[in-house]
């Protein structure tokens, strides 16, 4: 093989154990082929240089082997020599990239798929990017791919399985490939450049394993280019220029400044990416490696399998770690994530870095939200033991000072009588307003109030009612109306100013504010559920009268038979739907 052969083809993998990062796959491969589970069309999806055609070869080899089939093919037959160099007559490789249309496929697939192979067990076609077909080019290799000859096989491969018909995918065995890690990629670059008699540091592998992002064939072409700039000894600042790259210690200079606080030693970092010509979205990736290699170190070890650096760098990276809590990094990291985002859309890149690295270097300042709350915990509690704080009882507002509001007589029964609820204390039979602001002017004392709701021994209701349960009548009749799922009716009485009986006649009075809660009770729907309830909890039918504050004029109890006339005319019920009001009230005319 000739020296001149690129790095990625002249150790291009050629058997299954050879393939880096994809071990899953090529072990699932070589089992299907010893238990003779063979499938009739494969998937290879995957990124670029992972792997996928390298892959799709070897299993072709392994088909058509003199010695096979075999999980190992023997790499030195006709056939295996042939498949390697795409020049054998029964596996055919096809480029759907240049070969997109419905004709492409008939000429070079469905036209020749009848033919028996020229020497070989099977004929294979080898489709790469097949994503790339039209759609008449899919619609004509479905049923070909469906029901092929046993003497065939396809084997596809796609960088964007997503763009595949689901028809054609359902009918594939699908091989999902991962990208490879820098780790793998450092030791298979080390073997290359071992083998080769390249000089090489690890750091300077490390540095073009990045550059690789996961693609085995981009890392070995940019071993190949750096080997063109520095010849047999490369350093890292060899990697750096040559690729385009920032060094390590570059990287480690600008973290040190954020350490520091140092906001111009980051600029003064920014003018030397610049300088040198670097790309600022690629410092801008190689800093978020740093960032999260030093945060694996906080949370994992300096000796965690997790990190992605050469060893020697590793006690430099922990020392620099030392610097930095994880609240730190994580906070870094975001910064630099949005600062990244903006570089890539900004006309002033170098001004979006600058600004980032000035906001990590500040960053660092503040203080976690824990420390601050510890000692301010602190802080209370050593001023409260020195009686400089009042107690927490003591520190609730208190209202100002106002008169002395008229307390009504009550019987002694009445005094003797248990607390209810807030509840009830608040639709108590005779309630008391909402407290006065302190600027308030105490009224003249009210009028005796009107007799109190009491007990009242009913006969049984029919619709079962709890009216057994001991509590006040206010609350057994929101319990009625509640059992209904009148809940607005119930709303209202807890917004009533005072609700009082007298003998057969319910007096609700609410305050102005409270108008739309009034509403809702004096409504025909609401007068009717209240009056249902009433009926349930006292035995007997009671007249509702409700009305605003003292001295406002009561609603008249309606009359059943006109109210309902009224509100049945059709002009009535006409202006009720334009508007979507309710009737409150209906007034006879004067005679």
């Amino acid at each position: 093989m000739p020296d001149s052969q690129v790095i990625a083809r002249r150790f291009r993998p050629r058997t299954f154990g050879e393939v880096v990062g994809q071990e899953a796959i090529t072990r699932t491969l070589a089992n299907s082929i010893a238990k003779k589970r063979l499938h009739h069309a494969y998937l290879f999806a995957g990124a670029r240089g992972v792997g996928k055609t390298t892959t799709a070869r070897i299993l072709a080899k392994a088909l058509n082997c003199k010695n096979g089939p075999t999980s190992e093919p023997c790499d030195a037959c006709a056939s295996c020599l042939e498949i390697a160099s795409s020049s054998s007559l029964d596996v055919r490789e096809m480029d759907a990239a240049s070969n997109t249309g419905i004709e492409d496929v008939r000429e070079t697939i469905v036209n020749s798929i009848a033919i028996l192979p020229a020497r070989d067990r099977y004929k294979i076609f080898i489709i790469d990017e097949i994503h790339q077909l039209s759609p008449k080019a899919f619609d004509a290799l479905l049923k070909t791919i469906e029901e092929p000859p046993p003497h065939v096989l396809f084997i596809m491969a796609t960088t964007e399985m997503h763009k595949v018909p689901e028809t054609i995918l359902s009918r594939c065995q699908v091989y999902e490939f991962r990208t490879i890690s820098p780790k793998r990629i450092t030791e298979q670059l080390r073997h290359v450049a071992d083998t080769l008699g390249i000089n090489i540091s690890d750091s300077a592998l490390a540095g073009i394993a990045r550059a690789g992002e996961g693609s085995m064939r981009d890392a070995e072409s940019a071993l190949d280019q750096v080997i063109s700039f520095a010849g047999d000894s490369i350093a890292e600042e060899d990697v750096a220029a040559a690729l385009g790259l920032v060094g390590f210690e570059t990287l480690n200079t600008a973290l040190q400044s954020i350490a520091r606080g140092d906001a111009l030693g980051a600029i003064e970092t920014v003018e030397g990416i610049v300088s040198l010509g670097y790309d600022i979205r690629n410092f801008c990736r190689d800093l978020m490696v740093h960032l999260r290699t030093l945060l694996v170190i906080k949370i994992a070890g300096a000796d965690s399998a997790l990190i992605e650096a050469p060893p020697g760098e590793v006690e430099r990276l922990a020392t620099l770690a030392d610097s930095f809590s994880e609240q730190d990094i994580v906070r870094c990291f975001t910064i630099l994530t949005k600062t990244e985002q903006d570089v890539r859309v900004s006309s002033q890149p170098r001004f979006q870095l600058e600004i980032g690295l000035v906001k990590m270097a500040h960053a660092r300042r503040l203080e976690p939200i824990e420390e601050a709350l510890a000692r301010l915990n602190a802080l209370q509690d050593q001023l409260s033991s020195m009686g400089v704080l009042p107690s927490p009882s003591s520190m609730e507002p208190q209202r100002g000072p106002r008169s002395a509001a008229p307390q009504p007589k009550t019987s002694a029964p009445a005094a003797a009588r248990p607390a209810q609820t807030s509840r009830s204390n608040k639709s108590a039979a005779v309630a008391m307003p909402s407290p006065p602001p302190d600027d308030y002017d105490e009224p003249p004392p009210l009028e005796p109030p009107g007799e109190e709701i009491r007990p009242v021994r009913a006969t049984p209701p029919t619709t079962g009612a709890s009216g057994g349960s001991g509590g006040s009548d206010v609350e057994r009749l929101k319990q009625a109306l509640e059992s209904k799922r009148k809940m607005m009716i119930v709303s209202a009485l807890d917004k009533a100013e005072t609700i009082r009986l007298d003998g057969d006649i319910l007096s609700i009075t609410f305050e102005p504010a409270n108008k739309i809660f009034r509403s809702n009770v004096e409504s025909r729907e609401g007068r009717k559920s209240l009056e249902e309830a009433c009926h349930e909890v006292f035995g007997r039918r009671i007249t509702l009268s409700i009305s605003g504050p003292s001295g406002a004029k009561p609603s008249p109890a309606r009359s059943p038979g006109k109210a309902t006339g009224a509100e049945d005319h059709p002009l009535v019920r006409k202006l009720v739907e334009e508007f979507h009001g309710t009737v409150v009230e209906v007034i006879e005319p004067e005679s």
